[in-house]
């Protein structure tokens, strides 16, 4: 056996990037977004003083240096009427008595970065002005109040047509600004309209950084599961420049187990999402502070390889899923047989979640082969692997495993998260 070895990201990038899926070139979001919205805590009751509040301990809590870097508003900043003679865009002068600007100056002075809503339609989810057909003008004034982030909803519009083609005005306006802004399409809408047969996904890509998928997602297991088994279909669409976002994070909230929530982190890590965490940092315990800032778990979701996970495989009566994402690793191995003939081309580091959809604890065996098949036929055999295993929550090294590795007593609702490090090959008849 010969062992030629390489350090090339592009040669990676090589074997595991078999669709041309164009993203948006605008230099932004090379990774997935991170960062904490105003939404799930405060719905439409905050001020400027909130906000504040919430960048202190953005900072304070470690979340910023976990990577939690935009601060978003979301819905109900806005006065309920735009100025009558230049058309823009007003902010709520009670709940922001010092204006946009230095709130945006405050934020940035934390090291954060600021995020802003607003709506394609002409009025917002929550019946404020909404941007249609005053794309370019509004795109002017936020990138003078120095945002940094944009999440677009879609409420208020009545034709796919003229929703789909909002986003792209949109996406065209920010390119023209002096500002960087992260362009968060909230598509949500255009998939629950059966009558759709162009999802957001397959426009999304090229005109915004990150776009929803699915549904808004609830604080409970069936939600998790749900847009789970959507964003199965469509991992592919994800890589720098474009995420697949499957909503903010409901870690800590309330209303899941610690389990539940360590298997959402974990499952919108490996598939690559955005991190937008949405708990009320004011009442953050140790618990859920360990899981939003897992550095281990944080950097498989950051990887610069860029790739989204994909399920790999799921029992037949749905009861666990493996999923798994290659990572990047600076020496990657092409192994030869005997005659000097390429057998397989594995990528050798992945990142692997374990999960267990039932309601009693479960084992869980991985066959490497999922993650090294070399998609040839009967002939040659299936090599012998050999890998190293790390377990991201323990923080463990767990030793040397051969052909197969199993998760014991993985908790109700629960994952086991690892990474998968391949050592050797071997032919089973040498």
């Amino acid at each position: 056996m010969v062992i030629i070895t390489f350090s090339l990201l592009s040669l990676l990038l090589l074997f595991i990037n078999p669709l041309p899926i164009s993203s948006l070139n605008n230099g932004l979001a090379l990774t997935p977004p991170m960062g904490w919205s105003t939404w799930n805590v405060f719905r439409c009751d905050y001020s400027e003083v909130d906000l504040m509040e919430m960048a202190d301990i953005l900072v304070s809590s470690g979340m910023l240096s976990a990577g939690y870097k935009y601060l978003n508003i979301d819905d109900c900043w806005e006065a309920s009427y735009r100025d009558p003679i230049s058309g823009m865009l007003k902010y709520n002068e009670t709940k922001f008595p010092h204006g946009m600007l230095a709130l945006s100056d405050y934020i940035h002075s934390k090291g954060l970065l600021f995020g802003i809503y607003s709506s394609s339609g002409e009025r917002t989810c929550q019946e404020y002005p909404g941007s249609w057909q005053h794309e370019f003008l509004d795109a002017a004034l936020f990138s003078s109040w120095n945002i940094d982030f944009l999440k677009l909803d879609c409420c208020y519009q009545d034709n796919i047509k003229d929703r789909a083609t909002a986003y792209i005005s949109w996406s065209k306006a920010l390119s023209i600004q002096n500002r960087s802004i992260v362009f968060s399409c909230d598509t949500d809408e255009l998939i629950l309209n059966e009558n759709n047969l162009e999802f957001p996904f397959q426009w999304a890509p090229e005109y915004c950084n990150m776009a929803r998928i699915s549904w808004d997602i609830n604080d409970e297991w069936k939600s998790t599961l749900s847009i789970t088994d959507r964003a199965a279909n469509i991992y592919y669409a994800s890589r720098p420049g474009y995420w697949n976002d499957l909503d903010i994070l409901t870690v800590g909230l309330g209303e899941q187990t610690i389990e539940e929530y360590t298997s959402q982190f974990s499952l919108w890590a490996i598939m690559s999402s955005p991190l937008i965490a949405g708990n009320d940092l004011r009442k953050m315990t140790k618990e859920i502070t360990n899981i939003l800032t897992n550095e281990e778990i944080i950097a498989i979701n950051q990887d610069k390889l860029g790739r989204s996970g994909n399920m790999i495989r799921r029992a037949l009566d749905g009861s666990y899923e493996v999923w798994a994402k290659p990572i990047y690793y600076e020496n990657m191995s092409l192994i030869y047989d005997i005659n000097n003939t390429p057998r397989f081309s594995p990528l050798p580091f992945h990142a692997v979640v374990l999960l267990n959809r039932l309601n009693i604890t479960a084992n869980i065996t991985l066959e490497f082969n999922d993650l090294f098949d070399h998609r040839l036929s009967p002939h040659p055999p299936t090599p012998i692997w050999t890998v190293s295993i790390r377990d991201l929550w323990l923080h463990q090294d767990l030793g040397r495993f051969v052909e197969t590795w199993k998760a014991i007593n993985v908790p109700v609702h629960g994952v086991r998260m690892v990474t998968v490090l391949l050592l050797n090959a071997t032919n089973p008849h040498r």
